[in-house]
């Protein structure tokens, strides 16, 4: 009897401690709280695509009808609209909101530095389905390929294609891109673009392991998790870790690729000649996912917590909203009276828009202020000049001109006179010419600042030209983009008062009607409207949001509030992906 019990508190014991060791196994598996997933991505039907062969195709004549052979089988027949079938595989994408941690960094001269990292955990997933069903067409996996129905004789019948879900391993090779195109202070204009690419940052995985509550063996950085393919039904845990972001950004986008092989191609040659093939006018559209967060940033305090996930085009809709909302309700602190102070001046609103630049990173250009200096040029009476500027771009802008001139043509310290010397010289002027023609002098100096390629580098040159009262500047182009904005919200009669209501994230539905109609009354319709060209509405997007506006309008257009992320495809050069 003795023995029995015994028995029985060796079975209880032995069955308590694997209870214990269960617990323990279960709590080391990683947690899925808080943890969103984006299903594989299989809108687009991209297992079968057609294109033509250029390098076959192109700059080779007309095309041959020969006498004894159908036209198909030709050399440029058999290179034109080729079918390309392939496997197209996503993976499974479940993530946490991103954050940030402090680590411990290798500085210079292996010293250890404190740093504040972003990063975002995930985790991917290959979608097993089982082939071997009889559903198996129906279940959806990770994986889609084409086949083809079989004919009486058992062979594949080209003319009734199909996909399926089969299992196939993915190797994952993970790409995270951190973007912003957020102005973090007014001088800034409407976008500054940002972009960081993930690093590897070996001392941060440990730290973010502990927080997250992922066993150190189990989370991969994005090279470890490439080294070897994820089977079929097979999970693994990630982090992508980003350095030097900005903590004052409110909105933030990140990319991801390498989740999907899916991929679109076109030719963009514009002549044909025998350089139609040359891999130069080749262009790859990469899929890829696009996650959007918010979060308020504060540089002295940061409650990543916040970050929460938003819907794409939100960023880009309030900050032309912000815009709107400035330009309507800016006179009432300058006291300027921007429409009246565009026709005092004999101008129009058009003479101050922005031109294009190509891979400008910045805020508003310089163009209009030079068109405004050259314009107040040629009115003789000071009081007259001064009158002008106060009714366009409000009374303290007469002091900021004022410090401009003398900052450039007064007496300075010998130190910035030597400065401003070299550079006035290179556009052939001294101090005392500014001074005996000081708005001719200063459009000069702003023309030839216009042609910075960066805001950066405007701003050092600027600094040459005028010291330390350069950053008025800066004031002065963006005064001149509100005026131009203001003085075209009430031409085109839009209602400030429901601007101010709408608030920033509802302005510009305020303005839309109006950017995309124009009247075009009838004798028997006075009321009746019409559509705007394209050429209008861009010059109006320009006017009222300056050169980025129109892609800017083409960003907030396509904001969907119910999809907190999108597949998206953006273009690559051949050489990126190959």
């Amino acid at each position: 009897m003795c023995g029995m019990k015994q028995l029985v508190r060796l079975c209880a014991t032995a069955f308590i401690g694997c209870a214990g060791l269960a617990f323990v196994l279960a709590d080391d598996r990683p947690s899925t709280k808080s943890l969103t997933v984006i299903p594989p991505d299989q809108s687009v039907d991209d297992v079968a695509q057609k294109a033509n062969l250029h390098e076959l195709a192109q700059g080779r004549g007309g095309a041959w009808d020969p006498s004894h052979a159908p036209t198909h089988e030709t050399l440029i027949g058999l290179a034109s609209d080729r079918q390309f079938l392939r496997d197209v595989w996503c993976l499974e994408f479940a993530y946490r909101p991103p954050r940030a941690i402090e680590v411990e960094v290798p500085g210079k001269n292996l010293e250890i530095l404190k740093e504040r990292v972003w990063y975002l955990l995930y985790r991917v997933r290959n979608v097993a389905v089982d082939e071997n069903a009889e559903t198996a067409f129906n279940s959806k996996g990770s994986t889609r390929r084409v086949v083809f129905e079989k004919d009486e004789e058992g062979n594949d019948d080209l003319t009734k294609p199909t996909t399926k879900f089969v299992n196939q391993s993915i190797h994952f090779e993970p790409h995270f891109v951190f973007e912003t195109h957020e102005a973090l202070s007014r001088d800034e204009g409407l976008l500054e673009h940002q972009d960081h690419l993930d690093r590897l940052v070996s001392t941060a995985v440990a730290p973010i392991s502990r927080r997250e509550k992922i066993p150190l063996d189990m989370l991969h950085d994005s090279v470890s998790i490439s080294e070897r393919p994820i089977q079929p039904g097979e999970e693994r845990w990630g982090v992508a870790i980003w350095q030097e972001i900005d903590p004052r950004i409110d909105f933030f986008t990140v990319f991801i690729y390498g989740l999907t092989n899916s991929i679109r191609w076109r030719h963009d040659a514009e002549f044909e000649t025998d350089l139609e093939h040359a891999p130069e006018y080749e262009r790859r559209e990469l899929e890829c996912l696009r996650l959007d967060f918010y979060h308020p940033g504060d540089a002295d305090h940061d409650d990543f917590e916040e970050v929460r996930v938003v819907h794409s085009g939100l960023f880009e809709k309030l900050t032309l909203g912000s815009r709107l909302l400035e330009a309507s309700s800016r006179a009432a602190l300058t006291q300027a009276e921007y429409v009246e102070g565009v026709r005092d001046l004999g101008v129009r609103w058009q003479n101050f828009l922005e031109p294009e630049k190509e891979n400008w990173e910045g805020g508003a250009g310089l163009v209009p202020v030079e068109m405004f200096a050259k314009t107040l040029a040629k009115v003789d009476s000071v009081a007259e000049r001064e009158s002008l500027v106060e009714a366009f771009l409000g009374e303290q802008a007469v002091g900021w001109m004022e410090e401009l001139l003398e900052a450039v043509a007064g007496p300075v310290s010998p130190k910035q006179d030597r400065r401003r010397r070299e550079s006035l010289g290179q556009i052939n002027l001294t101090p005392e010419q500014v001074l005996a023609d000081p708005l001719t002098s200063f459009a000069r100096i702003v023309n030839e600042l216009e042609k910075a390629p960066d805001m950066n580098i405007r701003r050092q040159e600027a600094a040459g030209f005028f010291g330390e009262a350069a950053p008025v500047l800066d004031q002065i182009s963006h005064e001149v983009a509100i005026a131009r904005t203001a003085a075209l919200l009430h031409l085109m009669q839009v209602d400030g008062e429901k601007l101010q209501q709408a608030g920033s994230r509802r302005a510009l539905d305020v303005v839309l009607p109006k950017l995309l109609t124009v009247a075009n009354p009838a004798e028997d319709d006075t009321g009746r409207v019409g559509d705007r060209t394209e050429g209008e509405r861009k010059e109006l997007l320009k006017g009222l949001f300056g050169h980025e506006g129109p892609e800017l309008f083409k960003r907030a257009m396509k904001a969907n509030e119910g999809e907190e992320y999108l597949w998206d495809f953006r273009d690559a050069r051949q050489e990126d992906i190959l």
